[in-house]
């Protein structure tokens, strides 16, 4: 399918007319300063629909969910109707919540010590007149009520942070749709699937379907391509604060056509081809594990020769999550085991740190990049530097010419933007933030580089541009151990893929490793 086939720019299917939709967002402009990050976007839903939101990340989106939850007021003449009545804008949860628009963000915003009942009902609580007590029998009711309407049977009394992903998630999703009457309202998952599990989003989507036979809206905010087209009955394609695809009919397009639709270019010049190089000859292991034991894992065995990619995957419970913190000397939770880099330096897990997997030659990139891997309320230079602050010739030289030659080779290899060195951290887009995160340790030219979900989301472009740097790293000699849940991304770019199943290496795939296979071996 020709792009041109698919649909014009700024369209709308001739289903979605203002008359009959259920929301409708038009001429939405923003400008920071000199920056204009919207230029009058549209965005039309209509009852009983499910609808993808797409872009990369700095397209648009956040700023466009913003504005529909009223956090963020659009520059004039924006216009918000909801069943044919106009809300003022920005809306007040009040108003948005009167006319049943809900939203249910990537983290989920669950307090976890507390039961579900207290999440579910958390500001709507009843009291007594009298007393002011909460009428806790009357709570639970309700609780349990929209909870059996998502199919999900379980007490609400239970503490949240006791519950599987899967369930986390329906409880989201009951306390934003409690307030809807049935068959109507219109509920915004924004990224809500990048906190679940592979083996969660079956149940997930099940319910989704379910809202919008019931006649309810469903925007759909994601970076999975498959996802969306999988979901969605339209989709709209935002491109630096633009609408280049609105309202656009799924039905007969790729994820192919809708990359070059986000991407503004052919796919091919922008996604790395699958590695077609010949097999290597026999190379001794540049990192060799041996007995690796977690809570979780028994007595994995791993190996990596120079230039070699191997992926590694499984399921929740499977334990191959604990192997890259294990390996990259991060875990505080007692792993046993040893690891030799080359010929010369052996760790034992039960006593090396995070320092002697470092002076080892091995850099860890972590999942959790807010948490675990960036400073988040540092520049982007100094979180590039950081590892290096330290070293000879580098003591003391904060802000010198070395840092910034770092850091617009990383700008240069990975496309950082914006390329301010002197912008924080936590101002840079997600897929921006792991790609800082990822070029602090290439820049520490490490012998072994562990990867713990390095395209966790981030967009299409992002994601490409990741990838491609990890396969310059193995070309250049660096051993990777790359462990995602991504299948997609192991079979294009690693030279073996171990799949872990109830903490031991249950199979082993080569190069030419289909999607379905790893999938089927889960």
């Amino acid at each position: 399918m020709k792009l041109a086939n698919i649909v014009p720019t700024r369209t709308i299917s001739k289903a979605a007319t203002t008359s009959e939709s259920r929301l409708n967002l038009s001429s939405v402009s923003k400008t920071y300063g000199s920056t204009r990050v919207l230029s009058d976007v549209n965005l039309i839903l209509t009852p009983g629909e499910i609808h993808g939101l797409v872009g990369q990340n700095g397209s648009g989106k956040s700023t466009l969910i913003k504005i529909l939850s009223g956090l963020v007021r659009p520059d004039p003449g924006a216009q918000l109707v909801v069943d044919g009545e106009e809300l003022p804008i920005p809306a007040k949860p009040a108003h948005l919540n009167a006319h049943g628009v809900s939203f249910v963000h990537q983290d989920l915003g669950l307090i976890n010590d507390a039961s579900i009942v207290e999440n579910v009902r958390m500001g709507i609580l009843s009291r007594n007149p009298v007393t002011r007590r909460i009428r806790w029998s009357t709570e639970v009711e309700a609780a349990r009520a929209t909870l059996e309407r998502l199919h999900c049977l379980v007490d609400p009394r239970a503490q949240v942070g006791d519950l599987p992903p899967g369930q986390r998630a329906l409880v989201a999703i009951a306390r934003a749709l409690q307030t809807h009457e049935y068959g109507r309202g219109c509920i915004v998952f924004d990224e809500s699937t990048q906190s679940l599990p592979r083996e969660s989003l079956p149940e997930f989507y099940d319910v989704v379907r379910g809202l919008a036979r019931e006649g309810t809206s469903v925007l759909l905010v994601s970076h999975r391509l498959d996802e969306v087209l999988q979901l969605a009955d339209r989709v709209t394609v935002l491109q630096d604060g633009v609408v280049v695809a609105g309202g656009c009919p799924t039905a007969g397009i790729t994820e192919v056509d809708l990359a070059r639709l986000i991407l503004g270019k052919e796919i091919e010049l922008a996604t790395p081809a699958p590695i077609e190089r010949p097999s290597a000859p026999v190379r001794r292991p540049l990192l060799e594990a041996r007995g690796v034991a977690t809570k979780t894992l028994r007595g994995v065995a791993i190996s990596v020769a120079p230039g070699e990619i191997v992926g590694v995957t499984g399921g929740t419970d499977s334990g191959f999550a604990e192997l890259p913190v294990a390996l990259g000397g991060g875990s505080t939770d007692g792993p046993t085991g040893t690891v030799h880099v080359g010929s010369e330096t052996e760790l034992d897990l039960a006593k090396s740190t995070a320092r002697d997997h470092i002076a080892a030659g091995i850099a860890l990139v972590p999942e959790q990049r807010a948490a675990d891997g960036l400073a988040m309320e540092m520049t982007a230079l100094e979180n590039l530097t950081l590892p290096r602050i330290g070293k000879p010739g580098n003591r003391l030289r904060l802000r010198s010419a070395w840092q910034r030659n770092e850091f617009d080779e990383i700008v240069r290899t990975l496309g950082v933007v914006p390329s301010q060195p002197n912008l924080l951290v936590r101002q840079f887009s997600g897929g921006n933030q792991q790609k800082i995160l990822l070029g602090k340790w290439l820049l520490n030219r490490p012998q072994v580089l562990i990867l713990h979900e390095p395209t966790q989301a981030v967009d299409i472009g992002a994601r490409v541009d990741i990838l491609t740097a990890v396969r310059e790293a193995a070309a250049d000699g660096t051993a990777v151990i790359m462990c995602s849940v991504e299948a997609q991304d192991l079979v294009r770019v690693c030279d073996r893929i171990l799949v872990i199943k109830d903490g031991v290496i249950h199979c082993e795939f080569g190069r030419g490793a289909s999607v379905d296979e790893i999938l089927e071996a889960l």
